[in-house]
């Protein structure tokens, strides 16, 4: 069966788009939320992702325009954003908030995931 769209392959540990790699190569440190925001305020990050289902073996990447993240950075991204590795959503404005992965693009451009859990 032919994967269509952006997914993570959890056993490879890679970033595809359909059969075309995207990303071998995750960051082992996580951002702080302010290098974060100027990541992406000062176009350093290639593009951004968000994951909203994920199985044990892929994760379903749906990409987002960096100008709508932008936008809606102080309303929705910023005040849910975890840096943990655990989360209490009850914490978090709205009941959900994202956990971040940092990849490296083949160009070696910054790439974001966001890991949406409600």
């Amino acid at each position: 069966m032919r994967r269509k769209g952006y997914f993570i392959d959890k056993y490879k540990n890679q970033i595809y788009n359909d059969q075309a790699l995207v990303s071998s190569k995750l960051y082992p440190d996580t951002p702080t939320l302010q290098q974060l925001e100027e990541m992406i305020f000062n176009s350093i990050v290639e593009q951004v992702f968000i994951c909203n289902y994920q199985t044990g073996q892929k994760g379903k990447l749906e990409k987002l325009l960096i100008n709508d993240v932008r936008s809606e950075w102080y309303s929705k991204f910023k005040n849910n954003i975890c840096l943990d590795d655990e989360a209490y959503l009850d914490n978090f404005p709205n009941g959900y908030c994202f956990f971040v992965e940092l990849w490296e693009s083949e160009k070696g451009a910054p790439i974001l995931v966001l890991f949406k859990c409600h």
